[in-house]
């Protein structure tokens, strides 16, 4: 008992030690359990980024067929333009004349 009576902080030290200890463990535990859902939000996000981007490549080659679709229409357009160009006044008139009746 006398020894207890002349060691009483250095028991104090090591109680107060113990509990810092298990509290840091309580906190390892809620940081390993938050790293987890992080975890798991990131391959979330990644896999939605992903989609997203094959989305964007789909769009692209869509944009890739307008952009032909385009140029096709354009180029009978202009066919018409330079057949119409060639034609004299008459040519012209019966060409609108069938192409808008009355």
């Amino acid at each position: 008992m006398d020894f207890i009576k002349n060691q009483w902080l250095a028991g104090v030290i090591v109680i107060i030690w113990i509990i810092i200890a298990l509290y840091s463990d309580i906190i390892n535990d809620r940081l390993l359990d938050e790293r987890n859902e992080l975890k798991i939000e990131i391959d979330s996000l990644e896999s939605m980024s992903a989609r997203k981007t094959e989305q964007i490549n789909n769009l692209s080659k869509v944009d890739t067929i307008i952009v032909h679709k385009i140029k096709t229409i354009k180029e009978k357009e202009y066919v018409k333009i330079k057949s119409i160009d060639s034609l004299d006044i008459s040519g012209i008139q019966q060409f609108f004349t069938e192409r808008y009746p009355r």
